[in-house]
């Protein structure tokens, strides 16, 4: 049996899919912590399958416990969906999420989730996060990978995951807090997922055809990776407002990405939610849609189905 994350009906298990099946964004950063592999989610995705298809028949607990969230940020609703699947995977026993240590009056940080793996015996800490970011310049500098919050970078979140949020449980102080507590972490891991958007006027004049004609080939042989980025990483492109007038058609449609369809795609949109070129640029001139903006492609003919549009003076034009 075999299911991709784009094949449950509902968005809300589609996401929660998504969650565990893609790849990461970086390989194996320290051996101090785990960074698990494709391979890895790959082989925890199939043991769920069965259980993902069930819940995708009647999702209704998931579904509330994330109209709960009164955080809307993505990353807190990529948190969720780990929680859930944490919780209700008979592999892992959740022990504790969320765990603000306050040691003697100061706080020295969050842990995201201490679980108990069934398979390994082991209480595992474990930190998550999804990201999405714009190459620039060389794109094998890890610095010059920036998020639509420009001052947020790749380099900055990996160094924060590997030297601050992995290694939390192994402060001393920390340790004993947990120890006062009954617990003691055998291992911490870390879940970076999310996807990269590489600079489409960056690819060499060859390459760089009509969109709707690009192969994958083509990519792999033409972007540059970031160093340490997970050879299975997803990828897709950011086009400047004037290369995204040239690279797609008056006849295309697009969906802009607001609350939805960051992590897996949208599956059923009304024909009406879909906009055109003109539509687009008209709504941002109205200030009723921002740049950068991420959307989804309608019907698209390559692997690629989101992209995201920045001014074309992006990123001098940031105050």
């Amino acid at each position: 049996m075999n299911a991709n994350s784009s094949d449950f009906k509902h968005q809300s298990v589609r996401d929660l899919a998504w969650a565990v099946l893609s790849p990461p964004l970086v390989s194996q950063m320290s051996q101090s912590c785990v960074w698990p592999n494709a391979k890895w989610y790959q082989d925890v995705y199939e043991e769920s399958l069965l259980w993902l298809l069930e819940l995708d028949r009647n999702p209704s607990e998931l579904e509330r416990l994330l109209e709960g969230q009164k955080d809307r940020r993505l990353g807190k609703y990529f948190e969720t969906l780990w929680f859930y699947w944490f919780s209700n995977n008979p592999r892992y026993e959740m022990v504790g999420n969320n765990l603000q240590i306050i040691v003697d009056g100061e706080t020295l940080g969050e842990i995201d989730f201490i679980v108990l793996d069934k398979v390994t015996d082991k209480l595992v800490h474990w930190e998550v996060a999804v990201k999405f970011y714009l190459g620039l310049g060389d794109t094998r500098k890890m610095c010059n990978w920036h998020g639509p919050n420009y001052r947020d970078r790749l380099d900055i979140k990996v160094d924060h995951l590997q030297q601050r949020q992995s290694m939390l449980s192994k402060d001393p102080r920390v340790e004993g807090w947990l120890r006062q507590k009954g617990l003691s972490v055998d291992q911490c891991a870390v879940v970076l997922k999310g996807r990269l958007y590489y600079p489409w006027h960056g690819l060499p004049e060859k390459v760089a055809q009509k969109a709707s004609r690009l192969k994958e080939s083509d990519f792999l042989k033409s972007v540059r990776a970031p160093v340490h980025s997970s050879p299975e990483h997803l990828r897709s492109w950011w086009f400047k407002e004037s290369e995204f007038t040239d690279e797609f058609s008056d006849e295309q449609r697009f969906s802009p990405l607001i609350k939805q369809g960051w992590l897996e795609k949208i599956s059923t949109i009304l024909e009406n939610n879909y906009f055109t070129k003109s539509d687009i640029f008209k709504t941002v001139s109205d200030y009723e849609l921002r740049l950068p903006l991420q959307v989804q492609v309608k019907n698209p003919c390559y692997s690629w189905d989101r992209v995201f549009i920045v001014s074309d003076n992006w990123p001098d034009d940031i105050t």
